[in-house]
């Protein structure tokens, strides 16, 4: 199933064979609908909380990511999701057409001696990579693909 999404509110999220398919606007108003959607989709299946949140977390943190840094110009902009469930994982996979760039390569934040040395920002491809039980990036013809697994326990 492929749903392109709106503003709002959220789409029913159903698919056949535990994979839901989306086309997310790679603006800051679809994280939202877009997690509304998974968690929709992800009731089907027994996931704990923690599951879930890191689910949202990775979910979150690449959409940002998309929308703020990988496009150049004005829009529309798009990224492909697909969430696939398997028995000890669920699957999120990123594909877009934006700058290439692996998150598997950039460097660890610097560390701050104190809280009021500490900038906001930043820290987002470290906490997806320290979340996720594998990450994996190719660019394909033009195209950024990022596979996240997140345990399911």
């Amino acid at each position: 199933m492929e749903t392109a999404l709106p503003a709002a509110p959220c789409p029913s999220a159903t698919a056949p064979g535990g994979v839901l398919r989306l086309r997310v606007p790679a603006e800051r108003h679809a994280l939202e609908p877009t997690r509304l959607a998974v968690v929709q989709f992800l009731e089907r299946w027994t996931l704990d909380a923690r599951a879930l949140f890191n689910v949202e977390l990775v979910l979150e943190e690449t959409l940002l990511n998309a929308s703020l840094h990988a496009f150049d110009g004005p829009g529309p902009h798009a990224v492909a999701l697909q969430v696939r469930v398997q028995p000890d994982a669920v699957l999120l996979q990123f594909e877009d057409e934006g700058r290439a760039f692996n998150p598997l390569q950039a460097a660890e934040p610097v560390r701050r001696a104190s809280i009021a040395e500490a900038q906001p920002g930043g820290l987002g491809l470290m906490l997806v990579r320290k979340l996720a039980r594998a990450v994996e990036y190719r660019r394909v013809d033009g195209h950024n693909q990022l596979t996240v697994a997140v345990a399911r326990s």
